[in-house]
């Protein structure tokens, strides 16, 4: 007649799920940079609410303390800056790696922190910089529970 009826099963609450895909690009180091790579055949799908461009697998233990762990699907947005203190993923040469990010303007510093101490904060001043660029924020991630 022109309409459905209600599901019984269903509550009137529920709200269905927008999935969004995302691409997985491959893996990036939370420890020791590691060679950059893509791979474009592979998708995670997620709640749209995400608003990230691609997704990496963690590899390594230096964001433990972030609470990125060896394994996780990173979220990560697109952008060429972040805020002090803000967690990216940076390319380093031809390497990519996940730290957390601070700027020192004044004597234009960059330091790379990693969020395990028995890593180092890295830095980069001068032409050093040049090395250095930031592909994106990450925004979340996820993990599989056994």
């Amino acid at each position: 007649m022109g309409w459905e009826e209600p599901d019984p099963t269903i509550p009137d609450n529920f709200r269905p799920l927008s999935v969004k895909r995302f691409p997985l690009l491959g893996n990036v180091a939370c420890g020791e940079p590691i060679f950059a790579e893509e791979l474009h055949e592979v998708y995670v799908d997620e709640d749209d609410n995400i608003h990230a461009d691609f997704c990496l697998t963690a590899q390594g233990d230096s964001m433990i303390n972030a609470r990125i762990f060896e394994g996780d699907i990173l979220f990560i947005r697109s952008q060429p800056t972040v805020e002090n203190g803000e967690i990216a993923v940076v390319l380093i040469d031809d390497s990519a790696t996940v730290k957390r990010i601070y700027f020192d303007r004044e004597n234009k510093i960059l330091t790379l922190v990693p969020e395990n101490p028995l890593y180092k904060p890295t830095r980069f001043q001068g032409a050093e910089l040049d090395r250095v660029r930031i592909l994106g924020k990450v925004l979340s991630g996820k993990y599989d529970i056994e």
